[in-house]
């Protein structure tokens, strides 16, 4: 495929609400990685539309799907998969949404979608959390099978989602 610069695939302060390609914007190049999993809000206020696109359509389906069937989903892959593949899901669903929270995907004055993901991942953890203690908690005596680097970026994603500025509603300022 041919890299292209129209305005669908390079790097904007403002959205494409409509991309010329379908599904998602193309991307010229690929986005720069961060320096580490935790890092500081970036001072510019540019930001990936893919990124935010992608984000959303998990949210979406994240916000689409029952509880229970969001339960099963993770059960069913724990069997099929196997464990350590399930763990390498969970990391990667953990370090997704620190990504989100980090505001990666779309712009942390945008107060609204950033709501709606606080409100969908902590609707996930109560299906993940089920998993993680039925699954994940070693019987009294075998400790050596506790997996602290599963249990740390839980615990990372869920205290950064629960000390989030976006939900303290008495900050909020009052919409005209």
């Amino acid at each position: 495929m041919e890299k292209t610069k129209t305005p669908s695939t390079v790097k904007v302060s403002t959205p494409i609400t409509f991309p010329e390609s379908y599904p998602f914007s193309l991307v010229a190049s690929l986005p720069e990685p961060p320096q580490s999993l935790f890092y500081a809000q970036k001072e510019n206020t540019f930001f990936y539309p893919s990124l935010g696109e992608t984000a959303v359509v998990l949210l979406v389906l994240v916000l689409s799907s029952p509880t229970k069937h969001i339960l099963n989903f993770l059960e069913s892959s724990l069997d099929i998969e196997g464990r350590e593949r399930f763990v390498s899901l969970l990391l990667q669903f953990f370090r997704v949404a620190t990504s989100i929270l980090d505001n990666d995907a779309f712009p942390k004055s945008w107060v609204n979608i950033n709501v709606l993901a606080h409100k969908v991942l902590i609707r996930i953890m109560d299906p993940i959390a089920v998993v993680l203690e039925k699954e994940f908690i070693p019987a009294v005596g075998s400790e050596s099978e506790f997996d602290s680097n599963l249990w740390r970026e839980c615990l990372q994603m869920l205290l950064k989602l629960l000390s989030s500025e976006h939900l303290v509603i008495e900050e909020f300022t009052s919409q005209v």
